[in-house]
């Protein structure tokens, strides 16, 4: 069962979830369409054989979109969320994908379901400590096929002081001013803020990944330097 962390957590997003792609697009100049863009042409280019695939905390289905437009029809797409409200956008966009309602932790599928597991965006949620984070990536690798690619995007800290210095300003000061427009959404932004903020480095993240039981652990700063795209595979053995 989900944690009353976990749900919280949900129900913060499911307060959101109308504005949370402009919001998104609001706080990253629209980068984020194109992190997105280039996180699912790595996909493709480390599975270009995978017929099935699982978005994870998929939200509305920003991602799971972007892998459709990369694969194409013969991708199998599911997506995993547990905020039903997310879910409703995401099963209004892409009809063709199969939705279902789960915490990370706990997804509803069998070991060696997927030639693909991916998130985006949503990592950070959680990280509500290390063990958590750990049993969800050990959730993913489990749900891999053997030999199958994980991808997760995420922001990172920089390496660059200054490039780390300017994002905690930035980030500081845009959910601040997302606050002023839309008071009532105030939990959930600072929120955000904080997982932002709080989420490991690139060095780091690769790490956990690798005491997750994940193999050819990689990662890939994308511009400006304060998002990464994290791959690995599940052991073929």
């Amino acid at each position: 069962m989900p944690s009353k962390t976990e749900l919280a957590i949900a129900g913060f997003y499911d307060g959101i979830y109308l504005f949370y792609g402009a919001a998104n697009s609001f706080l990253t100049f629209g980068l984020d369409l194109y992190w997105r863009r280039r996180a699912a042409g790595l996909a493709l280019r480390l599975a270009p054989g995978a017929r099935t695939a699982l978005d994870a905390c998929c939200g509305t289905g920003d991602f799971t979109l972007a892998l459709k437009k990369k694969f194409g029809p013969g991708l199998l797409l599911a997506g995993a969320d547990l905020s039903e409200a997310m879910l409703s956008s995401a099963r209004a966009r892409l009809p063709g994908a199969k939705f279902t309602a789960a915490a990370a932790g706990e997804l509803p599928f069998p070991d060696g379901s997927f030639d693909l597991v991916t998130i985006s965006f949503a990592t950070r949620n959680l990280n509500i400590d290390r063990e958590k984070l750990l049993a969800a990536l050990r959730e993913f690798r489990r749900v891999l096929k053997p030999g199958g690619v994980f991808l997760n995007l995420e922001t990172t800290r920089p390496e660059n002081r200054l490039v780390w210095f300017l994002m905690r300003v930035y980030v500081k000061s845009a959910i601040g001013l997302l606050n002023l427009l839309s008071p009532k959404s105030r939990a959930p932004y600072l929120f955000l803020l904080n997982t932002i903020l709080g989420f490991y480095s690139a060095p780091e993240f690769s790490a956990l990944l690798a005491e997750a039981g994940f193999e050819a652990v990689s990662a890939k700063p994308l511009f400006p330097g304060a998002v990464a795209a994290h791959s690995a595979r599940r052991p073929a053995n």
